[in-house]
């Protein structure tokens, strides 16, 4: 009997411990996460699902040092590997400077811009020289001084990681000088423009931020280092979709400033989750610490264009009669005849004018998905304000009144979930662009976009 008791004791031990349940703090842990997955819209179980849409967050920063500084990092133990963190030690310690910070949504193989520039309007013709030497503007050209970056991605599939072709420009206007055809007259203006960019294509690791080019700064022994981190962000794609309605889009928009290492140290934290960036801005904006520039909502049809537009016409001259020499009375060669006679000097005229919409404007397009409970929005908000007239001490005050417009907008199209806010961009004032002595404000822009289907 004892040998089959122990085989049945035995037998009962195995049991229990087949049935025993799992620890109760493995099922614990897993159990949160499975909500979380499910609760969360930017994650999905397999991020390369081709059903699964997905965006790509550009964050451009650039940062200014001295270049003894900037070797002294690179030639640091394990300094190019941690080029990044050095350079924002060197931020909190006041050897370097933030002076950029730009973000983009877009999505693979899309190209997509951010503007932050003063256009400057600029003679490129002129009348010949009169018997004084004066010479008068007949045709302009303009340049954008200021931060322009362009970016496109192409997502790797396999490997998740990013190829991409970017060019970050940054030009300056040094000042106007004179130019001489004879040294003994008083010559034309013509713009010393600094200019700067670096066009390449890169592989980013989403996540990491990479050096992707050096500017070389107007200061003499400056540079600036451009960084680009690059995320994936891979939506949950819902069972069902999100809302139900009529079809009408309903999309608000809204432009919030504030301080830029306040608002850089925002997007760090929240870059991937609008929500939560806008929840954060709230109370700064009750605090007077952030500031509402622009609220605009558009109600659409998905796949119809729309534009919302609020601000002044500034009309302004664009082609122009040169002022003209008088002449003498001439006596007719035959006495019988009138001679021509005298023809007084005649003084410029405007003959053509365009016209500039100031204020702030959005041009969108949404197409809904109504099965899956997104919608894919090519968008190209700007905000264009006049600072006045061309205005140096080389710029003559007989030529013509010629403006300056800022201008600060983003181009981009990206995929965005119904029922909720997104943080699209940046849409950041100009820095220091030399144009009419324009400085640096030190702020930065950050436009949302809340969707919802009626």
């Amino acid at each position: 009997m004892k040998p089959h008791l122990c085989l049945f004791l035995a037998c009962v031990s195995l049991l229990n411990a087949q049935d025993k349940p799992k620890d109760p703090f493995i099922k614990d842990k897993k159990a949160p996460s499975a909500a979380a997955a499910a609760a969360d819209p930017l994650s999905v179980a397999d991020p390369s699902a081709p059903d699964a849409p997905k965006n790509i967050l550009c964050f451009a920063e650039t940062f200014t040092l001295s270049q003894a500084d900037y070797a002294a990092l690179l030639d640091a133990p394990e300094g190019r590997d941690n080029l990044y963190k050095l350079v924002q030690a060197a931020v909190k310690a006041g050897s370097a400077r933030l002076d950029g910070c730009h973000l983009m949504t877009s999505k693979s193989n899309t190209r997509s811009t951010v503007e932050s520039v003063d256009e400057l309007i600029f003679p490129t013709n002129w009348t010949p020289a009169d018997r004084t030497g004066f010479q008068y503007p007949t045709a302009f050209e303009m340049r954008q001084m200021g931060d322009r970056f362009e970016f496109e991605a192409d997502l790797n599939s396999e490997n998740g990681t990013l190829s991409v072709t970017h060019v970050f420009k940054r030009d300056r206007l040094l000042g106007v000088r004179l130019a001489k055809a004879d040294s003994t007259l008083a010559g034309v203006p013509v713009m010393d423009v600094f200019a700067r960019q670096g066009p390449s294509t890169c592989r980013l690791v989403p996540g990491l931020p990479t050096l992707i080019s050096t500017l070389k700064c107007v200061q003499p022994g400056d540079i600036t280092l451009v960084f680009a981190t690059a995320e994936v962000i891979t939506f949950k794609v819902p069972k069902a979709p999100a809302t139900k309605g009529t079809g009408n889009v309903f999309l608000t928009a809204r432009v919030i400033s504030l301080d830029r290492m306040k608002g850089w140290e925002l997007l760090k934290k929240h870059a991937k989750d609008g929500a939560a960036c806008l929840a954060e801005l709230k109370p700064m904006i009750a605090a007077n610490e952030a500031a509402l520039e622009h609220l605009a909502t558009i109600n659409v049809q998905s796949g119809v264009r729309a534009t919302h537009e609020s601000g002044l016409i500034h009309y302004y001259g664009t082609e122009f009669a040169p002022p003209t020499e008088g002449t003498p009375a001439q006596p007719g060669e035959d006495p019988n005849k009138p001679g021509t006679p005298a023809r007084p000097a005649g003084l410029a005229g405007t003959t053509a004018f365009e016209a500039r919409n100031l204020g702030f404007r959005l041009e969108l397009e949404p197409t809904v998905s109504e099965d899956t409970g997104f919608a894919d929005l090519t968008l190209a908000p700007e905000f264009v304000s006049m600072t006045g007239n061309l205005k140096d001490k080389n710029w003559n005050e007989h030529y013509p009144d010629v403006p300056v417009f800022t201008n600060q907008k983003i181009t981009t199209g990206y995929t965005q979930l119904l029922g909720t806010t997104h943080l699209i961009g940046t849409m950041n004032p100009p820095g220091d662009t030399g144009v009419n002595e324009h400085k640096d404000e030190g702020r930065i822009w950050l436009l949302f976009m809340d969707m919802n289907l009626e």
